[in-house]
């Protein structure tokens, strides 16, 4: 009869289970069973470390996987974030980005900041660039918006009655540009004589010749500045709407003067109308309007091959040609209780400004013929150093801008009064 020895937990269900083969020995000589026990324990424990390493190594590709798609998740939030972001800018619809105005940036410069809890600001110094590129000084030369509220407002009217500025907007019909040196080289062609003609098979082809000459516009400053009470510094939104109403507006009246009138002599720029072409009448028309002068101008231009995009006329006188009536009293033009006035004659648009004198145009290639190379941004300075600003609590803002102008062809351009005789 075979003696059993009582086995605890799993031991017991262990030999219980083995009752054949190898271990049947076991059973039938005891003095066996404790050697082929932990035999067979060490091969269970043996074969269990594989499943954990096998395990381990699927835990391991697991983790990695779930790490990938962790840092997936993170770069989609990242650019859902940034999308918001854009979004947000755009007013949620999709359109352009609203575009801060020049007192707006200076009141929101971290140099303005960081000085914006000292108890007193006398001795401080605060520089703002507010356009940097072409595009952004396009866009902060047409809004008239000023900053927000940095500082804690009393009930008070913050609107400054400042004088009117002449209307500017030369610089929107030429061509954008920039340049980081103190000249802008380009070659100007000065001739072409075409030789091309028919040719016999193996003869000699015929030579076109081309004469080109070097043109180059110096870098100019255009720079201004004004002095305010020392109390603006605190009223973030007296501030910036000063900056708008007289930074900007005095930098971009002067630039248009410059951009149509300068004469090329000391600092000045050589403007568009001293280069320009003087009007020739083009055909005979006794019955001439100011219309008619200017469907002239532009094929004077067209006959030297090049495409009018712009022209510039005097505010009192765009006015009066859209007053213009017809022998029964009719507007020639668009009704006067019109929602909206396309700015164009001829197809053309039209740009106003009171730079201009009353009775002169000036037509051509804007965009192809004449461009702006900004070397520096407007920068505008603040500071309470100067002169006696100190004893008087008043600083001093300072507003300037570098660039350069090319016209590339000036026959391309032509001026001339309204009142040309047609006949």
């Amino acid at each position: 009869m075979n003696r059993h020895i009582p086995l605890a937990g799993g031991s017991a269900a262990f030999l219980a289970a083995n009752t054949i083969g190898r271990f049947r020995i076991a059973f039938d000589n005891p003095e066996n069973l404790g050697a082929a026990v932990m035999q067979r324990l060490d091969t269970n424990h043996t074969e269990t470390k594989g499943l954990f390493t096998k395990a381990d190594e699927r835990l391991g590709k697991t983790e990695a996987q779930i790490g990938e798609v962790r840092e997936s998740l993170r770069d989609m939030d990242a650019r859902i974030a940034d999308a918001e972001q854009k979004a947000a800018r755009r007013g949620g619809g999709g359109g352009l980005a609203a575009p801060k105005s020049w007192g707006q940036r200076f009141v929101e410069s971290d140099e303005y900041k960081s000085a914006e809890g000292h108890r007193d600001r006398q001795g401080q110094r605060f520089r703002a660039e507010v356009a940097s590129t072409e595009i952004e000084h396009k866009n902060i030369t047409s809004v008239t918006a000023s900053g927000g509220s940095l500082v804690q407002r009393d009930q008070r009217v913050n609107d400054i009655s400042m004088l009117p500025w002449n209307q500017f907007t030369v610089r929107d019909l030429v061509a954008p540009g920039t340049t980081n040196s103190n000249a802008v080289s380009y070659p100007r062609m000065t001739s072409r004589t075409v030789g091309a003609a028919m040719v016999a098979e193996g003869a000699l082809k015929p030579q076109s010749d081309l004469a080109f000459e070097e043109v180059t516009a110096p870098v100019r400053t255009l720079a201004h500045y004004f002095l305010a009470t020392r109390q603006i510094l605190d009223d973030a939104p007296a501030l910036a709407a000063t900056i708008d109403a007289e930074a900007r507006a005095g930098l971009a009246d002067v630039e248009d003067a410059q951009l149509l009138f300068g004469d090329g002599t000391g600092q000045n720029l050589l403007g568009l109308v001293p280069q320009a072409s003087a009007f020739v009448k083009q055909w005979t028309n006794a019955m001439g309007s100011p219309l008619d002068v200017l469907i002239q101008a532009i094929a004077q231009v067209e006959a030297l091959n090049w495409k009018v995009d712009g022209m510039v006329l005097n505010a009192v006188d765009w006015r009066m040609l859209q007053a213009m009536k017809d022998t029964q009293g009719r507007y020639i033009g668009n009704s006067p209780f019109e929602a909206s006035v396309l700015q164009r004659i001829w197809q053309t648009p039209v740009a106003t400004t009171n730079r201009m004198p009353k009775g002169t145009f000036l037509v051509g290639p804007f965009k192809t013929q004449a461009q702006i190379f900004d070397r520096m941004g407007v920068e505008v300075l603040a500071s309470s150093e100067d002169g006696d600003n100190f004893r008087r609590n008043l600083i001093t803002l300072r507003a300037e801008e570098r660039l350069a102008f090319t016209v590339k062809r000036p026959a391309s351009f032509v001026t001339g009064s309204l009142t040309a005789s047609l006949a």
